[in-house]
């Protein structure tokens, strides 16, 4: 957005206020970043002030190459387009890897599951002979071993699938 503004004549304060005035990107602070210019804030200073209040990775990189741009005076509409484009990029692998990870916490779920599921299965049919489970000392030790298992497992898969994603 703010590449094709200044692509159509815009400066970058005006660019800026259009692009806060998108619904889809109210969310940004864009609006605050506006009022600071209207107070006379200098641009890279209220750059910084927005990045660090946005705190997410594609804002310091909005920040970075905005504050470049103005400082240097170079290409900026260029250089945003080229920034946009890393961002898609960036938005889409995350899309991915949350995609390839879900079958990571679905089989976290079925192997949580499937013990639990035949444990009660086994008492539904067959309650006599599974009495022998929760009775004896071996069988209670077995069914809480095998829980703990079950619940350390469970974790340590959600764990491996959340450490991809961050």
């Amino acid at each position: 957005m703010l590449a094709r503004e200044l692509r159509g004549g815009r400066n970058l304060h005006e660019a800026i206020q259009a692009a806060s005035s998108l619904p889809s990107l109210q969310g940004l602070g864009l609006d605050t970043l506006v009022a600071r210019f209207a107070s006379g804030e200098r641009l890279v200073e209220a750059l910084d002030r927005w990045a660090g209040e946005l705190d997410h990775p594609d804002g310091d990189l909005v920040r970075a190459v905005v504050s470049l741009g103005s400082v240097t005076g170079g290409a900026l509409a260029g250089s945003m387009e080229r920034a946009a484009l890393t961002l898609r990029e960036r938005a889409g692998l995350v899309d991915e890897v949350r995609v390839l990870t879900a079958q990571t916490r679905a089989s976290a779920m079925v192997l949580f599951a499937a013990p639990i599921g035949f444990l009660v299965l086994l008492l539904t049919l067959d309650p006599s002979s599974s009495a022998a489970v929760f009775t004896t000392g071996t069988g209670q030790v077995c069914v809480a071993a095998g829980l703990l298992l079950d619940a350390v497992g469970f974790a340590w898969m959600r764990r491996l699938a959340a450490s991809v994603t961050r």
